[in-house]
């Protein structure tokens, strides 16, 4: 790994044909949507005219690590923005100055850390703003720092791109053109339906003929996790065999887990964890449910229809997520919603697995996505 005082000692070159190097800056520790986003992506470009480098605004270490450094990328190291904004904002313009990067590519959950946009133009190196949500997570002091510096990126001399149409049109306004978007993706063949390993991972969690229902990500106040458990309540006073199967952690999951607990249905539910890889944990489902307060394009939707899950979302994901024709849009809203979720889940308790089309979201293959990521990096220079 590279902090920021080892940038200019620790400079080895990449490939003499490297034509365009690129900085991402907005990935955390948790493997989450926007880093397996890219790690998708990175692991298929071609490395040898494209190369990715990432930057850990946080100083704790960003998901993937070992990944990026086996690819030939580097990772930087600065202080934490929040508690050293000014000495990070000069920490990115060295690390951009002394590696002559072609792009810095931000991407953001909302407009509230305009300092790698500013720093990218201090330094005339081409920014790419890529929004990855509709709506601002929780917290005052964020909310009201994303609506005055939105304003300000709008009228900013970047690039403006999007992960979906709604994505776009709230981060970037209504004149947001589709032709901006660079949708999320995934490899097809790696989560489509499997019965041995749907077999081996269901005998693995000690589940044979149950009905289980899924959630993969974090466990954020964004994600409604909480009311997964209502849900699971009203399906089991119903149909004692159901069971819930979360991937993914941080964030909420204690008091997750304190809820689950004082309800007394822990034996209903099983914690896979935070995992570097979901693909076989969705073969082990027979639903997957998403009940967020707002989404941009979300990555587990795609990859849940990809293993022909039947989804379950809250309507106030984008619709743009249906890729299928697989999935159940339901409110979240009302004193007997969680009741409504359980009957119209278990409406498909004994529907067989979705077989998917590849034709369907084949857009979305990072086989062929990546093609057209290429074009656009090229097409910026």
């Amino acid at each position: 790994m590279n902090t920021v005082n080892e940038t200019v000692m620790n400079s080895t070159k990449y490939g003499d044909n490297i034509m365009y190097r690129i900085l991402h800056v907005g990935f955390s520790e948790n493997p989450g949507g926007v880093e397996n986003v890219v790690m998708n992506y990175y692991r298929e470009i071609d490395r040898n005219s494209i190369q990715f480098d990432f930057l850990d605004m946080y100083g704790v270490g960003i998901a993937y690590e070992k990944d990026i450094e086996g690819l030939g990328g580097r990772v930087y190291k600065t202080e934490n923005y929040k508690k050293h904004p000014i000495k990070v904002y000069n920490q990115i313009k060295k690390i951009l100055i002394d590696n002559n990067y072609t792009f810095i590519h931000i991407h953001m959950q909302s407009a509230a850390n305009l300092l790698p946009v500013l720093a990218g133009i201090k330094c005339k190196t081409r920014v790419i703003a890529h929004a990855h949500s509709s709506s601002t997570p929780n917290g005052l002091s964020r909310k009201l720092l994303h609506s005055i510096n939105v304003r300000i990126l709008r009228k900013l001399r970047i690039e403006k791109f999007a992960c979906g149409k709604k994505a776009g049109i709230w981060f970037w306004g209504d004149s947001f053109s589709e032709e901006n978007i660079i949708p999320n993706t995934i490899d097809l063949c790696k989560y489509s339906y499997k019965k041995i390993e749907r077999e081996r991972k269901r005998k693995e969690i000690g589940y044979k003929d149950e009905y289980v229902i899924g959630f993969v990500g974090r466990f954020g106040e964004e994600k409604n996790t909480l009311f997964l458990i209502d849900v699971l309540e009203k399906m089991l006073s119903i149909d004692g065999g159901t069971r819930l199967l979360t991937v993914g952690g941080n964030d909420l999951y204690s008091l997750f887990e304190i809820k689950i607990q004082e309800r007394k249905i822990e034996k209903a539910h099983y914690s896979a964890g935070i995992q570097m890889d979901a693909s076989a944990w969705y073969q082990a489902m027979d639903a997957f449910l998403l009940p967020s307060f707002f989404e941009g394009f979300p990555m587990v939707g795609l990859e849940a229809q990809a293993a022909g899950l039947p989804c379950f979302f809250s309507d106030r994901i984008s619709r743009e997520i249906d890729l299928t024709g697989n999935v159940v849009f339901l409110p979240i809203d009302g004193e007997d919603s969680d009741l409504m979720w359980a009957k119209e889940i278990l409406k498909h308790r004994n529907n067989h697995r979705c077989s998917i089309n590849n034709s369907q979201i084949e857009k979305y293959d990072t086989k062929v996505a990546v093609k057209r990521l290429e074009k656009i990096y090229t097409s910026l220079q």
